[in-house]
């Protein structure tokens, strides 16, 4: 699942049209996801309404609610999942504003979540967890049910879920990143 549903305000243009080694946000994240082996490949959209050429093999899910945050878009995509015709056996979630995250890390989740696919898995490097997250389907009610002023993150550090949470240690800073600001886009001229 892509997340790429916000205004992007801050950044004063959409986040996901943003060119970067000859392709978009959009598309780089889209090719992260095939890369490792998603399938199926859901975007979710809201502010704006991206262009089909960027979406490639990846369905397009619409957030109506988009500006109640990104827990609001992680609910609409698991919607689509749970609705298609495919059972998944979890979601490796992907925003649109981490397009430095490396292939061979979500392929590392990918095979994590092959050989424990009940756990929370996610990247961790120097002891501190990023993104992409990959969240079981034994967890999607849960999430499908949360309130949108609690958000995942203090759901994920609940005794009971943090339980069901496990790390990938990685060498790959770009599960940190968070371009929200034109001068964050610094970063990418520098590789």
């Amino acid at each position: 699942m892509v997340l790429a549903a916000g205004a992007s305000t801050r950044m004063g243009r959409p986040k996901a049209l943003i060119e970067w080694q000859g392709q978009s946000f959009l598309r780089r994240v889209i090719g992260l996801a095939e890369g490792c082996g998603c399938a199926p490949i859901v975007v979710v959209e809201g502010a704006i309404e991206l262009p089909d050429a960027e979406l490639g093999p990846a369905s397009r899910a619409r957030n109506d609610r988009w500006s109640q945050g990104q827990l609001s878009s992680l609910q609409v995509g698991l919607a689509a999942l749970s609705s298609g015709a495919e059972e998944v056996s979890g979601v490796m979630v992907l925003a649109i504003d981490r397009p430095r995250v490396r292939l061979a890390t979500c392929r590392a989740l990918a095979e994590a979540h092959q050989r424990a696919p009940e756990r929370i898995w996610q990247p961790a490097l120097e002891g501190r967890r990023g993104h992409p997250i990959v969240y079981p389907r034994g967890v999607f009610a849960a999430l499908a049910g949360l309130p949108s002023e609690e958000g995942p993150r203090s759901w994920l550090r609940s005794p009971a879920i943090e339980a069901l949470r496990s790390s990938v240690d990685i060498a790959d800073r770009g599960v940190f990143d968070n371009f929200d600001r034109p001068e964050d886009l610094l970063r990418l001229s520098c590789e």
